[in-house]
């Protein structure tokens, strides 16, 4: 069916509007005890008002708790002022990580500070002091002052992090946060030396059990090397409740009286998304060429379009499927490359399908090829599902969850256990938190629980997968997305953002440059961290020679479309550990800072921070704001169609429900689609935590219009990767 081209845009712009979610939160409405309460099937929640009632008799003990706690550091404050009339003593010792193969290592620039209590409760500052690059610290007393009977029995001796935030005034400022506290009698202290020995801290150490760069956590919320702050909570607890309630009904249902719920009644209970709502007003457009064209130039996919040799105006979006990976046989994952054709009016429009592997659960050559047209009649319409489905799971696999969050998480350990003094810590650091704890969240509620369950690749297929595809992503000469035309304006937007925040960041770095070159060692720490524990580049470590000859053409074509999708360049130098090439270029190889090479470290430093911002904020923001509308309707796209038991497979109307998630699979979908869309926090404009640069915020906010223009909300760009 045609439509007229102004009632379709229209209807796309009332409805983008229309499914922008709110929320509603009162004293007696549902909660969780804590985010780990969280899950794909049944969640510890609290409800039922005598709960709900004694869980916020509760909240308000915490509150009157931390309000005489905050009454008592009022009361008995800790003036900063060393009481010192002489130095004849001295505090000294290491402090190392505490993990296994990692206990010799050092850690740097630590805050540190010695205290001591009357016995009327005031506090006196007896030294501090930090760790230096070999994690030892010595820190002077005075003697006397220390044993001094008005003290009590043990001296506090602290060990803190140091919090990057910006005053009143916007100016950086260093806050110092406590991560641990020793105890020791001041009756022990009766020479000029006394020594607390090697403190080993459990501080952003590695994993050893994983493929990729990953954080240890013991026990998320209780012994992790960082935290959500409350008020990240609360806004993460009242935005999952609504959707939660709704999977929590569907799975009693499912259980208890089975025929009492539909694939309808699943779908219509969760808030509308942008193709349902479209459909409701132009039926079928949303299945047309015409939309899928639109949708991959710029929705949630942010497709790579790819030069069909010897056609200027084509265009190939391929996504590959199961190639090596491990998998199940309930579902299809066929690679997918589908051809578009450039229009006059800059979209472009599918002409062209090929499908590469099993259909059905009969086929078993993963080799055999299919190519459709629209002269195809109904199977054009199934394989261009079949594109937005395999789109689907790519982005979430490969671009989102590989591509953003691992990606960034492997910057925020190295970055985490080394930069504190440097300024580029300001700059840094406030972009690179809470992407581990998402992780570990993801680790249960996304890999282990769901993707599984409702893809073709097995865990063992994630793990290879994620491997491989982050070994695609790299700082050194990265790009922005190649624009196509003036109607791709997600290419577009994407390049301005970076426009800005590169210049932002080379001028914070040209501003604070004496500061950051005296602090190089930092610099290189944090460089060499990211090169000891990156995976190597995708295919350097495979004898491609060994392979069938199909499966490494296959392989080369990834890697191929790959550089271009992820800005990778290929003919970059990179550096060799342990025999194996490294993704993640260095950004020095010089502890000390190099005069003679004093402009290529520069540009170096200013690349590698940009592009670090760029995949944490931006780039994760793209794909996570426009989740619910690619996957908040099963029909149109979701994580993977199943075989069936039709010799068709695959290959049917949307009408067939054998080949989409079961009922308990649809809600967990639409679940997860709701929950990872909008999180409400975070944001860089509203600068919820005083930890975002207010000129970088200034520079966006200067924007505002072109943005907007451009069908971009700058207020929704995330100055983080959470959730």
């Amino acid at each position: 069916m045609q439509y007229d081209k102004k009632k379709i845009e229209e209807v796309c712009k009332e409805c983008e509007k229309k499914t922008q979610i709110s929320y509603k939160y009162t004293f007696f409405s549902p909660r969780y005890k804590s985010i780990h309460d969280i899950e794909i099937g049944r969640s510890r929640i609290l409800k039922g008002w005598l709960n709900l009632l004694l869980e916020n008799l509760y909240l308000l003990y915490e509150e009157i708790r931390n309000e005489i706690t905050a009454f008592k550091k009022w009361l008995f404050p800790r003036e900063d002022k060393i009481y010192r009339n002489q130095v004849d003593g001295q505090i000294v010792g290491r402090i190392t990580f505490a993990r296994k193969n990692d206990e010799t290592r050092p850690i740097h620039h630590l805050h540190l500070e010695v205290w001591a209590r009357t016995r009327l409760f005031q506090w006196r500052k007896l030294s501090e002091g930090m760790t230096d690059m070999h994690g030892h610290f010595s820190l002077p007393y005075d003697l006397r002052i220390a044993r001094r009977w008005r003290y009590k029995k043990k001296l506090h001796f602290e060990i803190y992090e140091t919090v990057h935030r910006y005053d009143k005034e916007g100016n950086p400022k260093p806050y110092y946060q406590l991560f641990k506290k020793l105890l020791f009698p001041k009756k022990d202290l009766i020479g000029m030396r006394y020594s607390l020995g090697r403190i080993m801290l459990f501080y952003w150490e590695y994993r050893s059990d994983t493929t990729v760069p990953r954080v240890f956590i013991k026990k998320q919320g209780e012994d992790a090397p960082e935290y959500y702050t409350k008020d990240r909570l609360d806004a993460l607890y009242q935005q999952t409740i609504p959707y939660e309630l709704i999977k929590l009904k569907h799975l009693e249902q499912l259980e208890l009286a089975p025929e009492t719920i539909s694939f309808q009644q699943i779908q219509e209970d969760y808030p509308i998304n942008l193709t349902r709502c479209i459909e409701k007003k132009l039926p079928g457009y949303t299945r047309s060429d015409e939309w899928l064209g639109k949708r991959m130039m710029n929705g949630m996919n942010r497709a790579y379009f790819e030069d069909v040799p010897g056609e200027s105006d084509a265009f190939y979006v391929k996504y590959f499927g199961l190639c090596r990976y491990d998998h199940n046989d309930e579902y299809a994952l066929p690679t997918s490359r589908a051809k578009f054709k450039l229009q006059e009016d800059g979209h472009i429009l599918p002409i062209e399908i090929e499908l590469e592997g099993p259909l059905s659960a009969f086929e078993k050559d993963p080799w055999i090829k299919r190519k459709f047209t629209p002269a195809s009649g109904d199977e054009w319409e199934y394989a261009k599902r079949v594109v937005r489905v395999n789109g689907s799971f790519s982005t979430e696999l490969d671009e989102h969850f590989t591509g953003t969050h691992l990606n960034t998480e492997q910057y925020a350990i190295a970055a985490f256990r080394n930069l504190r003094i440097n300024p580029v810590a300001t700059l840094l650091l406030p972009h690179l938190k809470e992407v581990s704890l998402v992780n570990n969240t993801a680790d249960k509620i996304l890999l282990s629980d769901f993707i599984p369950h409702v893809t073709a690749l097995t865990p063992e297929g994630i793990s290879q997968r994620t491997r491989d595809l982050l070994g695609m992503q790299d700082w050194k000469n990265w790009k922005t997305i190649r624009k196509i035309s003036d109607a791709h304006t997600c290419a577009i937007a994407e390049d301005m953002f970076w426009d800005i925040l590169y210049g932002f960041v080379s001028d914070f770095i040209d501003q604070y440059q004496d500061r950051i070159k005296e602090h190089w060692i930092e610099i290189y720490k944090f460089s060499e961290d990211l090169l000891e524990n990156s995976v190597p580049v995708f295919l350097s470590d495979v004898n491609l020679d060994d392979l069938d000859p199909r499966m490494k053409a296959l392989e080369e074509e990834r890697f191929a479309f790959y550089s271009g999708q992820y800005g990778f360049d290929p003919n970059a130098a990179r550096v060799k550990r342990n025999g194996l090439l490294k993704a993640v270029s260095p950004i020095t190889l010089s502890p000390h800072f190099d005069e003679s090479r004093a402009e290529e470290e520069m540009r170096n430093l200013k690349s590698a921070c940009a592009y670090m911002i760029m995949v944490a904020s931006y780039l994760h923001t793209w794909i996570n704001e426009n989740q619910y509308n690619q996957l908040g309707e099963v029909l149109y796209s979701c994580g993977g169609l199943r075989f069936g038991e039709k010799e068709r497979g695959i290959m049917a109307p949307e009408s067939d429900l054998s080949i989409s998630p079961d009922l308990t699979h649809c809600t967990q979908g639409l679940f997860l689609a709701n929950i990872l869309s909008r999180t409400e926090y975070g944001f860089i404009t509203t600068n919820n935590e005083d930890d975002v640069n207010p000129e970088l915020i200034r520079r966006l906010l200067d924007k505002e219009k072109e943005f907007k223009e451009l069908h971009v909300d700058i207020h929704a760009i995330e100055s983080r990767t959470n959730i």
